[in-house]
């Protein structure tokens, strides 16, 4: 409800102000996304909650109110991160999946703490919608550099993979092999970037830029880089 909110008054800002401001802009984009987040270590072992990198795609609005001074906002959406997301998990409580190993397979169900029982794989995607201030400054001829500043409303969708590896449970057929558990979350967090623009015609504009994103909150605790360069069409 928040971003439709926010989505909803920044629009409205923009068609309000096109009647004074300098016009419209909209503009299409091709990126990437690299994503740090907190790291542990443990016995050779790394925990991650998502760090990667991807490809992606952006749209954007946006109007300069004065020469200098304007407004955007921006969807950017970007691939799954896919990584490791550690282990090993010993199962010792459930026993519906703990059994005693041996030499000759699975012989009965019982406690066990068998390494590397179950592997896991974690997929991260964050999309974002953008609101930003935008600051303008003349370079001469037809090339701006443009700052930009502003908060990120973003939808982390956050899967986790577990199973046992293939051949692991050589004996038990009916055993499912593998799990999963999926979380969406919605966080805010503040924005900051770098543009340069172009221009190509008097409506056309090659935009290329880097933009910061950071994060805090459960799911993904860290934050995220994204170059991108991609074009504009001002009315």
């Amino acid at each position: 409800m928040n971003l439709t909110r926010v989505t909803m008054v920044v629009a409205s800002l923009l068609a309000a102000s096109s009647a004074w401001a300098q016009g419209v802009y909209v503009g299409g984009a091709v990126g990437a996304e690299a994503v740090r987040t907190s790291t542990t270590e443990s016995g050779g072992i790394t925990y991650d909650n998502g760090s990667g990198d991807a490809f992606a795609g952006a749209i954007r609005v946006g109007t300069f109110l004065t020469d200098h001074v304007g407004l955007e906002l921006e969807y950017f959406r970007p691939g799954e991160i896919e990584t490791d997301g550690g282990g090993p998990i010993y199962l010792t409580d459930d026993p519906s999946l703990a059994y005693s190993f041996t030499d000759a397979g699975v012989v009965g169900v019982g406690l066990t703490s068998f390494p590397s029982l179950v592997s896991q794989s974690v997929r991260v995607r964050t999309s974002t919608m953008s609101a930003l201030l935008t600051a303008r400054q003349s370079l001469g001829g037809r090339v701006d550099l443009v700052y930009l500043g502003g908060v990120g409303f973003s939808r982390v969708v956050h899967e986790i993979e577990y199973g046992f590896p293939r051949g692991i449970l050589p004996g038990a057929p009916a055993i499912q092999r593998s799990f999963s558990s999926r979380t969406t979350q919605y966080a805010a967090g503040p924005v900051v970037g770098i543009e340069v623009r172009a221009g190509m015609t008097d409506h056309a504009q090659v935009v290329a830029g880097l933009r910061l994103h950071a994060l805090g909150q459960a799911v993904v605790d860290g934050w995220m880089i994204r170059p991108s360069i991609g074009l504009i069409w001002k009315f």
